[in-house]
């Protein structure tokens, strides 16, 4: 019976964490369609506190539940399977912690600089830089749901 709740559970938090990467990639679309530092500020930070704490929060709790879900399941904990899937897991974590977090929040502070008047130089590299973690960032979920669908087809 607790695999059912473990399953519905890892299905939610799987789209609560497509949810907030589709948010920050559309926030981050109409942050740079505008020229307005202020409104700019206020997107980027938006998609900082959503990644920081819905995305981050997701990405644990799917996981956590991913492998309490494996254990009612019975598959095997120490399996090829389950060993790929939870060191992906693992990388990602580090991913969305060291490379996204940072860059949500240099693009915050470059565009608050802009706000008050100072031209923000290291706008564009904070940009490119977070573009490529939301780029990897949704390339890890599409990777982490083949795997979820193609598990019979592991041992």
């Amino acid at each position: 019976m607790l695999a059912h709740l473990w399953r519905f559970l890892h299905l939610l938090f799987a789209f609560s964490f497509v949810g907030t990467l589709t948010l920050a990639e559309w926030n981050g679309r109409a942050a740079r369609a505008t020229d307005d530092w202020n409104r700019r500020a206020a997107l980027w930070a938006v998609v900082r506190t959503t990644t920081q704490v819905l995305g981050l929060g997701a990405l644990v709790l799917l996981g956590l539940l991913g492998n309490l879900l494996a254990v009612g399941l019975g598959l095997p904990m120490g399996g090829p399977w389950m060993r790929v899937v939870n060191g992906l897991w693992v990388a990602g974590i580090l991913f969305h912690l060291f490379v996204a977090l940072p860059a949500s929040g240099r693009l915050v502070s470059a565009c608050e600089g802009g706000a008050a008047g100072n031209p923000p130089a290291s706008y564009a590299a904070a940009l490119a830089r977070w573009r490529t973690a939301n780029v990897l960032m949704s390339i890890f979920y599409v990777v982490m749901l083949a795997l979820m669908v193609l598990r019979p087809l592991f041992p």
